[in-house]
This record gives C-alpha cells, sequence and structure tokens, in this order.
C-alpha cells in the first residue's frame, strides 16, 4: 500500500534531488495562442518603422511587454495596408526583418505613433477587405484566402494596443488608403544630403547643406537651384511614409509637399528618400548631421544636369553624342532641338550654385 493510500503524505525530496523540467519554448506560431501570451496592461517599447527607397513596403516593428514576458510585433505594410502581423518570442527578430540582406531606412516612433500607423493600416487593410466582399462577393468561393488568421490577429493586436475595434464606416470606394502617420518635427538639425541623378553612368550629383526643418516644397525650390531648373515644374517625394507632391489631388494617394518638413521624413544618416523632377529620378542620402546652417548651401558636385529639353536619358544620350561633333548639319538641329547651344555637360561651379540658393533665401 502506497503512503497515500495510507493517509500519509509522501516525503518531499530535498531540492537538490529534485527534477526541473526545462519550460517548453513559446509558442507564437498559432494565434488561437496568442490571448494567453500576454495578461494585463501591455507596454510599447523599441518602436520603428523601417521602409526600402522606392517600395511600397514598410514594417512597423515593437517590443510588447505584459508582467515578466516580451514579444516582438511586426507588422508589414504594403502599399499602406496591413499584409502581415508575426509575433516573435525574441523580440530583436522583429527588428530585423528588412535589416538581414536589404537597404532600409529607418526611424524611431513613440509608442503614440507606433499606435496610429498601426490602426491607420488596419483600417485600409479592412477598408479594402470590405470592399472587395461588396464588389466580388464571390471571389472566396475561387480560391483560399492566402491569409485568413490576418483579421483574427488583427483584432488581437487592437485589443492589445488599445486601439478600438474597426468599424466600417460609410467611406468611397475609389478613395486611396490612408497615407501613414508622419512622425512630429523633432529639433532642428543641419542636414548634409548627397543628391544624384539616377541616371546616367557619368554621376551627376550636388552635396548640399539644408535645414531640417524646410518642408519638402522648400527643398524642392533648393534641388531646382542646385541643378539649375525650373521650379515651376512638376515633381514629387517619395519617402517611407509615402509620396509627396505639389499637386496632391492628381498623385494616387499623395500628400501636399508643404505639409511634410525634411526632418520628418528622413531622420538618421544613411536614410534615404527619391526626388522626381522634369522626368529624372534623383537619389538623396542623408550623410550626416550637423548644425543648424543659416541658409542652404552647396558644398560640392560636379557636371551640369540635362537640359530640360532632354526629356530622358535617351535624349540626353543623343545630346552628348551630337556634342562631340556639332559642326555637322543633322547634329547642329538636334543640339538646337534638345537645347544643347551652349551646354557643357562637364560645367560645375559651385559659386554659382550658392548665388542661386542665396537668392531663394
Amino acid at each position: 500500500m502506497s503512503p497515500v493510500s495510507r493517509g500519509r503524505k509522501p516525503a518531499k525530496r530535498p531540492k537538490n534531488q529534485r527534477s526541473h523540467r526545462p519550460r517548453p519554448p513559446l509558442d507564437v506560431t498559432r494565434v488561437e495562442r496568442w490571448p494567453k501570451l500576454l495578461h494585463g496592461p501591455v507596454e510599447l517599447s523599441d518602436c520603428v518603422v523601417q521602409g526600402q527607397v522606392d517600395q511600397d513596403l514598410v514594417v512597423l516593428a515593437a517590443t510588447l511587454t505584459a508582467g515578466k514576458r516580451s514579444v516582438g510585433v511586426e507588422v508589414v505594410v504594403n502599399d499602406r495596408e496591413v499584409d502581415v502581423i508575426e509575433l516573435h518570442p525574441d523580440p530583436e527578430d522583429a527588428l530585423a526583418v528588412l535589416r538581414n540582406g536589404f537597404e532600409v531606412t529607418e526611424a524611431p516612433l513613440t509608442p503614440e505613433e507606433f499606435r496610429s500607423q498601426v490602426e491607420t493600416a488596419l483600417i485600409a487593410r479592412a477598408d479594402h477587405d470590405a470592399w472587395f466582399r461588396e464588389k466580388v462577393p464571390k471571389l472566396s468561393e475561387l480560391g483560399t484566402d492566402p491569409r485568413p488568421e490576418l483579421p483574427e490577429r488583427a483584432a488581437q493586436l487592437r485589443r492589445w494596443l488599445g486601439l478600438p475595434g474597426y468599424e466600417p464606416l460609410p467611406r468611397l470606394s475609389s478613395a486611396d488608403p490612408l497615407p501613414l502617420v508622419l512622425p512630429s518635427p523633432a529639433p532642428v538639425t543641419g542636414l548634409w544630403l548627397a543628391v544624384a541623378l539616377s541616371e546616367p553612368d557619368e554621376a551627376i550629383w550636388r552635396r548640399l547643406e539644408v535645414s531640417s526643418d524646410v518642408t519638402l516644397a522648400g527643398l524642392h525650390r533648393i534641388l531646382a537651384a542646385a541643378f539649375d531648373r525650373d521650379e515651376r515644374q512638376d515633381h514629387r517625394f517619395e519617402t517611407a511614409y509615402g509620396g509627396f507632391s505639389v499637386d496632391a489631388w492628381s498623385g494616387e494617394g499623395d500628400r501636399p509637399d508643404d505639409e511634410a518638413t525634411l526632418g520628418q521624413v528622413v531622420t538618421s544618416p544613411g536614410h534615404r528618400l527619391v526626388y522626381e523632377a522634369e522626368g529624372w529620378r534623383h537619389w538623396i542620402r542623408v550623410e550626416k548631421l550637423v548644425g543648424p546652417p543659416r541658409t542652404a548651401s552647396c558644398l560640392d558636385g560636379e557636371r551640369a544636369a540635362p537640359p530640360p529639353e532632354c526629356g530622358d536619358l535617351s535624349g540626353y544620350e543623343m545630346l552628348l553624342e551630337a556634342l562631340r561633333d556639332p559642326d555637322d548639319e543633322e547634329n547642329e538641329e538636334l543640339i538646337e532641338e534638345l537645347g544643347g547651344h551652349g551646354f557643357d555637360p562637364e560645367w560645375f561651379d559651385k559659386e554659382v550654385v550658392d548665388e542661386r540658393l542665396a537668392r531663394l533665401s
């Protein structure tokens, strides 16, 4: 007869002889287990937004902590809509989604900014799904949903972040999704910007020093002066926070470029954005942070920007070829047509650029 059956408790084994079974690894793969992971108030930390230049893909990452447990949350936003929601037992894994093998821009977010951006993207996703169900009700019968768990994951994430539930408010089905929320302006600094045309192969570039509180509309005027262009021409900026243009109503999802400052869309060395003007694309990269300058200035550069009559790379290459033999009758006409009279592709004068920039201020 066992000690228990005789009414006596079994003797305790000494602590040094007790077996300690290792805890099983945290299972975050099954969404039905998510509500059991975090109990009590959830705190947010290590919030960042990551994006690739010239891509519509953005990752919002943060650490969720309740009690003694922390997990990483990764929210992939594709074309301004939530596309993937994942949890990671190691919070660092959520912060390394785009860092592994991709060149990305990254900016810190406050917990309030993180919640706001996640909520905006969740609404855009839910609006899109509701519109699809209304317009194509039988689409679900044609195949399986590639993200069947996304609504359940979104609902749980809303609860952890303290966000209200989705309300299918009346919205225009043709309206673009709301863009991601811009961070609040940071203290003013100076930025060294390296600006280069993406084409041609021989680099055409400028190094500029500007203030971080300049609006993107103001930055366009600075770039127009630096590359000797007409500032009245159409232009557009592509950033990790969406597009900005002079005529936001004609651009799909764009916002006015006078409503955002440079320091809101790029904050650290290595951050990038894209600038389009007169059919030419320019890559802009932050090289370093310095003290706030009194006025914008040009620090260095090479080569003249293509004349506006060229329009694109093929026109510019035709002009360069014609300039090699300007006395040829056909080349004369081509040079006239492409705005090449008096044009020297190797010309750059820092003092002349600075004079143009001084006139802006």
